[in-house]
């Protein structure tokens, strides 16, 4: 009797198919939500200093519109993908102001998925001009 012995070098092509199969759609996950979760901290790091700057200018302004749009420039993100958004549009002394960004990410695993998330940061910060 003769044995056949081709099956194990078939066997680990169908092994490495596998495990790469397994393993890119890991590796860009860790790769995509890494870069979400820094686009996130970046945005977040944002809306805190335009809350302060908001209550240092008393509300929404002009002023404070051009800076979360530099700031946002600064760190990587496209301000027009962003949406800001101020409440209340004037505060006096010591009321809070909260000041919201906004922005939609799309992210995309290999043989898996691709779908969009949100991405979303709110700071509250006080108003510090005397009216």
């Amino acid at each position: 009797m003769t044995r056949w012995r081709g099956g194990e070098q078939g066997m680990a092509t169908l092994e490495t198919t596998l495990m790469v199969v397994i393993l890119v759609p890991l590796l860009f996950a860790i790769l995509e939500f890494g870069w979400l979760t820094q686009r996130w901290l970046a945005q977040d790091g944002v809306t805190l200093q335009a809350a302060r700057y908001a209550g240092e200018l008393g509300g929404d302004r002009p002023e404070l519109r051009s800076y979360v749009q530099d700031q946002l420039r600064l760190v990587g993100i496209e301000p027009s993908r962003v949406v800001v958004e101020v409440e209340p549009a004037y505060v006096a002394w010591r009321e809070p102001i909260r000041v919201s960004l906004q922005a939609e990410e799309r992210i995309a695993l290999p043989f898996l998925f691709a779908t969009t998330i949100a991405v979303r940061s709110t700071a509250v910060a006080r108003g510090e001009v005397n009216r």
